[in-house]
């Protein structure tokens, strides 16, 4: 077996390094990396689009060690007659 030159190598690795970059990841690798970088985004920098209203809501806890009694998300809302058939004929 021959020894490759110094050139032959590089030729080798200047042509993979070029093959390497045709290579196109499927759109599911596309969107997670994209999924991650607006994670870091967020975490670097905060909300971009944050309401005087939220910050207001957020603050009166900034220095407590208790959250809201009642999260928006917890409280209760009311279901339309018609939801209610849907769900007492489950």
């Amino acid at each position: 077996m021959t020894e490759l030159t110094e050139e032959q190598r590089i030729a080798i690795i200047r042509h993979a390094h070029q093959n390497s970059k045709k290579i196109s990841p499927p759109q599911s690798i596309q969107d997670f990396i994209g999924d991650i970088m607006i994670e870091q985004i967020v975490c670097d920098h905060g909300s971009l689009d944050v309401q005087r209203e939220d910050l207001e809501d957020e603050s009166q806890f900034f220095l407590t060690e208790s959250a809201e009694d009642i999260d928006e998300e917890d409280q209760e809302f009311g279901l339309s007659d018609e939801m209610r058939e849907v769900y007492d004929n489950n």
